[in-house]
């Protein structure tokens, strides 16, 4: 992460919507005159509006809001991101500073590590949903392992990246090695740490559509966009793309504001 603080980040974003708000405006006005309004849905055929204006837009979002379909799937899907980003947090950090002290254990972890990072969720779906059943449990331990495996690697290589200088040094003056660690390590490594739960956030984010894919009910915001798209509503999957594009957005400001408070004694590049 650079140096730019939390309000100019929020500035941008907000221009970068923007932006993309007028480029979505301009395309919606040329499709509707360009692009065909038939949409193959199975063997079905549907007239629809492949890129619905803002009106369409506004009178869906109205409807999925005072219905409580949107909301309630938000904070459904918003709980299920908290609880699998918690649980692949507290296993994760651990098991990423014991692995990077532990060579041995480093080695017998890696290629766990390996697997599950470069394993897509849908794959891992069947099997957790074998494991633990189609409830709560399997939605969120997916997108634990998910987070879990980012975050160990955020702390593995935060105490790498510790100089060894710093710990001859510590060591030298007479600390302990719990103190060293506590002292010394853990500070080097806290940046690290946050900024891979940044990454962890947005991942989150991305699996719970699959997740919610686990006994498909509502109120989730994955469910209706697979609900949506087989019943040919674009407006609704678009409103809910842009419900989740900005539960994202205010999700990362929120991993970069703990950053810079975790990280304010280090010297930051303005850009």
């Amino acid at each position: 992460m650079s140096g730019r603080t939390p309000g100019t980040r929020i500035r941008r974003a907000l221009v970068a919507v923007a932006l993309l708000a007028v480029l979505y405006g301009v395309l919606a006005e040329v499709g509707s005159s360009v692009l065909p309004r038939l949409a193959l849905i199975g063997s079905d055929e549907y007239d629809v509006e492949l890129f619905p204006p803002y009106g369409s837009l506004a009178e869906e979002a109205v409807f999925l809001v005072r219905s409580g379909i949107l909301p309630h799937g938000a904070v459904a899907s918003g709980l299920r991101v908290l609880g699998g980003l918690a649980l692949g947090t507290l296993v994760g950090v651990p098991l990423g500073l014991l692995t990077a002290s532990a060579a041995r254990l480093g080695a017998a972890v890696e290629p766990w590590v390996v697997f599950f990072r470069f394993t897509p969720a849908l794959a891992l779906l069947p099997l957790y949903v074998l494991w633990f059943g189609a409830g709560e449990a399997s939605r969120i331990l997916l997108i634990a392992t998910g987070v879990g495996v980012v975050t160990l690697q955020g702390a593995v290589e935060g105490v790498r990246a510790t100089p060894r200088v710093y710990l001859d040094a510590a060591r030298a003056l007479g600390a302990s090695r719990r103190m060293v660690f506590r002292r010394v390590v853990l500070p080097v490594a806290l940046p690290h740490i946050v900024a891979s739960l940044r990454i962890a956030t947005g991942l989150a984010w991305v699996t719970i559509v699959v997740a919610e894919l686990v006994r498909p009910t509502m109120p989730s915001l994955g469910y209706l966009l697979a609900l949506s798209g087989g019943n040919a509503r674009v407006p609704a999957i678009v409103v809910t793309l842009a419900t989740i594009g900005a539960l994202v957005l205010i999700s990362d400001m929120i991993a970069v504001a703990l950053y810079h408070r975790a990280t304010g004694w280090m010297k930051r590049r303005v850009a």
